[in-house]
């Protein structure tokens, strides 16, 4: 299996984001307006700000519902993911939305903390398995004594 290639997003939420899910399948959509600023380095090192585009950004599945209770207007976000155009149902016009993979708060400028408990789920709580010894140690005996490691010619 490759490396799996996208485009990383930088940007703001624009708008409130919106989850609507599918009716022949009901799976979960998120939906938002964002804006991304654009950047332009000059020869002396700094840079400076040129434009600000809006694009439509939507997930799907688990990252749709984990983006809905996540984000609200304003708030700053890292996505990856890929540009996807298809007709407008409605115009028939062309439309381009980026369809995010996964969307997570900007850590530069949002401060996060990071929850290591575990978590709960199916994924984790599979029957007649026990993953809390999965990296345990074996015992081993305490009477021997070790050796240091020698590098010899």
């Amino acid at each position: 299996m490759g490396i799996k290639n996208g485009i990383i997003m930088t940007g703001h939420f624009a708008g409130d984001p919106r989850l609507t899910y599918s009716e022949k399948t009901g799976t979960p959509r998120f939906y938002a307006r964002v804006g991304v600023d654009h950047w332009r380095r000059e020869e002396d090192g700094t840079f400076t700000k040129t434009e600000r585009t809006f694009h439509d950004l939507v997930a799907r599945y688990k990252a749709a519902e984990v983006a809905m209770e996540l984000f609200k207007n304003g708030d700053d976000f890292v996505a990856t993911g890929r540009f996807r155009k298809f007709p407008d149902p409605a115009t028939g016009a062309e439309r381009e939305e980026f369809q995010a993979d996964t969307v997570a708060p900007n850590p530069v400028t949002t401060r996060i903390s990071i929850d290591r408990g575990p978590r709960s789920g199916a994924a984790r709580e599979t029957p007649g398995v026990n993953r809390s010894q999965a990296f345990d140690h074996p015992e081993q005996s305490t009477g021997r004594t070790r050796e240091p490691a020698a590098l010899g010619l």
